[in-house]
């Protein structure tokens, strides 16, 4: 009598597929929790009106919010893109997520920071915190896929360096700017985030990549 049942290797694939499976989806609820605290800790960082901050600090800290708000949602949007290319996550993946939750921790202390002094040190700070966190994120997009490249291996490469670069020139030359002209540095921190998250489709790339993983799958 034939013997149907799984071998032990099998059996551990099947289970290791499972977790991955569930892992994926825990990791997307923690990422939601998470930013969502987050974006709340900036707001309630927001100073009011009184005898020691002025209505124009005010209005400009709450013009700051809206920057880390809406650099923060561009970062979820991507990342919550990411997540819906592929079915499980391995532990490279959980690792680098973690990590750049880590990295995005540090945006309400640096809102903060800003709220109280536009000053070259603040905004370079900013300035290069951004830039580990948008690298990250595309980190993150290629580890998720790493295995699933198949035979778009060389296009994924090919557009992965190119999307780095152009986020390392533009960062680079914002936090040169920032040297000289700090307040001038944040309006096009403002304006990059809310140009990313509105106009998702320059993002070089990317977009097509899923699509067409998307239809792979």
């Amino acid at each position: 009598m034939a013997n149907n049942q799984p071998s032990m290797r099998e059996y551990y694939e099947e289970v290791r597929a499972t977790l991955s499976k569930k892992t994926k989806s825990h990791l997307e609820t923690f990422n939601d929790g998470v930013i969502a605290i987050y974006i709340t800790i900036m707001a309630l960082e927001l100073p009011y009106p009184s005898a020691n901050v002025s209505m124009s600090m005010f209005i400009r800290s709450i013009l700051l919010f809206f920057i880390s708000f809406f650099v923060v949602a561009d970062f979820w949007y991507d990342i919550h893109q990411t997540f819906l290319t592929f079915t499980d996550a391995d532990h490279g993946t959980v690792v680098t997520d973690f990590i750049l939750l880590a990295f995005l921790a540090l945006i309400p202390v640096t809102t903060k920071w800003i709220m109280y002094s536009i000053s070259e040190q603040s905004v370079i700070f900013y300035g290069c915190l951004y830039l580990v966190i948008s690298l990250l994120e595309l980190f993150l997009f290629y580890v998720a896929h790493r295995k699933r490249f198949g035979e778009y291996m060389e296009l994924f490469h090919r557009l992965f360096l190119i999307r780095m670069r152009f986020i390392l020139l533009i960062n680079i030359v914002l936090i040169i700017l920032a040297t000289r002209f700090p307040k001038q540095a944040m309006v096009f921190y403002l304006l990059l985030p809310i140009f990313s998250f509105f106009f998702p489709t320059v993002k070089f790339g990317k977009r097509r990549i899923k699509k067409r993983m998307q239809n792979k799958r």
